[in-house]
C-alpha cells in the first residue's frame, strides 16, 4: 500500500480532478465542525440532490461534534480507562454510536474519554496523495492521545484503526500504543452471564436474525472479522424463547460495499454496481437486519437498504449488556 500512497503523491500534481478533490478535502476536514455549520442551512436542499445521485443515503443528517469540551463518562469501581477515537463519520453522521460505546464501556466498568481535540485520522488525505496534510493530522492526533492517561485507545471505525496503527509510524515515525478496534478490545470481555446479571426486566426482549457484513479494512488489514462474529455469537442462546437472542447469518461471500471514500464519488457507476451485488448477497440470507463493525459501510449500505435496519456492532452489544436508561 505504501507504493500506492507514494504514487498518489506524484499523480496529484498531474491530475486536475485529484488535485481539486484534495483541495476540497482540506477545506472540509481542516475544521469539520465549521464545515458542518456552514453546510447546515443548505442541508435539506443539497442532501436531496446528493441522495438522488446516490452519493449519500436518503434522510442522512450531518451534525456538530457532540463534545465541545472533552467528554468523560465516569463509573463507580472502575477497572480501567479508555479513550475513544470516534472518527469523522461517527462524529458527524452517527454520533449516537459514541454514546453507545460509552454505555458499553461503563457497563464493563471502564471510564471513557472523548478528547475534543481529536481531528481526522488522515486516511482521506493519503488516498488523495495529500501526504503533508496526513502528516499534520497524524501529529495532532498523536499529541492529543499520547497525553491521555488511558489503558487503551479504541475506535469503532476500522479505517481509523488502520491509520492510527499502521500509517502513523510511517508518517511521523511515532506510534500510539494500545490502539484497538472495538472487536479486538471487547473480545473475551463479554458473555451471556453479563446479560443474565443485568436483569431481563431492564431491557426490551430482542430476538433478531441478522447477517454480518465485514468491511474491507477489517477483512484485509485488521483481519479480525472472526472476533466480531464471536462477540455476536456469544449473544446467541440455544433457548429460542430467551430474552435476548441473536441468530447470526453470513452471505455466501463477504464483499466490498463499494464505498472506499472518494472512490464512490470518482467511480460512481462501479461503486453502485459493487453495492448492488453486495446487497443482493445480503438479502439472499433472509436476514431481518444487517450488522457491521464499520460506520462507513453503514453509510454506503444505507443508500440501497431501506427495508431493514443496519446496526453497528456496538449497538448490538449495548442492547445486550447496558441497563436501560
Amino acid at each position: 500500500m505504501e507504493v500506492f500512497y507514494h504514487a498518489r503523491t506524484i499523480i496529484k500534481d498531474h491530475d486536475s480532478i485529484m488535485a481539486a478533490a484534495g483541495f476540497l478535502s482540506k477545506l472540509a476536514f481542516k475544521n469539520t465542525d465549521r464545515t458542518v455549520n456552514l453546510f447546515k442551512p443548505f442541508q435539506k436542499l443539497i442532501n436531496s440532490r446528493l441522495a438522488r445521485k446516490k452519493l449519500i443515503p436518503a434522510n442522512v443528517q450531518f451534525t456538530d461534534n457532540q463534545f465541545k469540551k472533552t467528554g468523560i463518562f465516569m463509573v463507580k469501581n472502575k477497572i480501567g480507562r479508555v479513550a475513544i477515537f470516534a472518527g469523522c463519520t461517527i462524529k458527524h453522521v452517527y454520533p449516537e454510536l459514541m454514546f453507545s460505546a460509552a454505555r458499553v464501556f461503563n457497563a464493563l466498568r471502564y471510564e471513557v474519554v472523548f478528547p475534543t481535540t481529536e481531528v481526522c485520522c488522515g486516511a482521506p488525505f493519503r488516498s488523495l496523495g495529500q501526504e503533508a496534510m496526513a502528516v499534520s493530522y497524524a501529529q495532532k492526533n498523536y499529541e492529543t492521545f499520547i497525553r491521555l492517561k488511558v489503558d487503551a485507545i479504541v475506535s469503532l471505525c476500522p479505517t481509523c484503526v488502520v491509520a492510527l496503527k499502521k500509517h502513523y509510524p510511517v508518517l511521523i515515525n511515532k506510534e500510539l500504543e494500545n490502539v484497538y478496534d472495538i472487536s479486538d478490545f471487547l473480545c473475551g470481555k463479554i458473555d451471556m452471564s453479563m446479560i443474565e446479571e443485568s436483569g431481563p426486566a431492564m431491557r426490551k426482549p430482542v430476538n433478531l436474525k441478522a447477517v454480518f457484513h465485514e468491511s474491507c479494512h477489517q477483512r484485509n488489514e485488521l483481519k479480525n472479522g472472526a472476533n466480531t462474529k464471536n462477540l455476536i455469537r456469544q449473544l446467541q442462546s440455544e433457548d429460542q424463547t430467551a430474552q435476548y437472542n441473536i441468530e447470526l447469518l453470513e452471505p455466501a461471500k463477504q464483499s466490498c460495499c463499494g464505498f472506499g471514500g472518494t472512490f464512490s464519488v470518482f467511480f460512481q457507476d462501479m461503486s453502485n454496481f459493487i453495492l448492488s451485488e453486495t446487497v443482493k448477497a445480503l438479502d439472499k440470507t433472509g436476514a431481518e437486519a444487517v450488522i457491521t463493525g464499520c460506520p462507513n459501510c453503514i453509510f454506503q449500505l444505507s443508500k440501497a437498504i431501506q427495508d431493514k435496519p443496519i446496526y453497528h456492532l456496538i449497538e448490538i452489544i449495548e442492547e445486550a449488556i447496558a441497563p436501560s436508561a
